[in-house]
């Protein structure tokens, strides 16, 4: 493995764990502006659902950046099923452990664990997405 590919896999492990981390802050930043209630839970739902499509639009479409201008994009790794996908288990996720739509209460930190897993594992997917595109698997 050369230097700059062992310098590109931390990079993209570190664009799974930012996906993570952003999932997190966003719900920590949510619940510090709003009280927590049915219509700021389903809301909070949405909006995680757009951290996580984005995030993974960024992540999907990483060496879209970096690549060099002679390189083809690979346009098809940030396809519009695929977001919906990402925002479908941001939404799906908060709201499986939001506790106004669940007969158990998680407390904040346990909500806080279970979006930074499901955001790292929605980056590593996103990985996958943008090297199987990259291959034309």
């Amino acid at each position: 493995m050369t230097p700059r590919r062992a310098a590109a896999a931390v990079v993209d492990i570190g664009l799974a764990l930012a996906l993570g981390a952003a999932a997190r802050l966003a719900h920590v930043y949510w619940y510090r502006a709003f009280a927590t209630s049915v219509p700021v839970d389903l809301a909070g739902s949405v909006a995680l659902g757009v951290v996580f499509a984005v995030g993974h639009l960024v992540v999907a479409s990483g060496d879209r950046v970096s690549a060099a201008t002679e390189r083809r994009p690979d346009s098809p790794a940030w396809g519009p099923r695929r977001t919906a996908a990402a925002f479908g288990v941001g939404f799906l996720l908060h709201a499986a452990v939001a506790p106004a739509f669940t007969p158990f209460g998680l407390e904040p930190a346990g909500v806080n664990a279970a979006l930074a897993a499901g955001g790292v594992a929605v980056g590593l997917w996103s990985l996958g997405v943008r090297r199987a595109a990259r291959t034309g698997a």
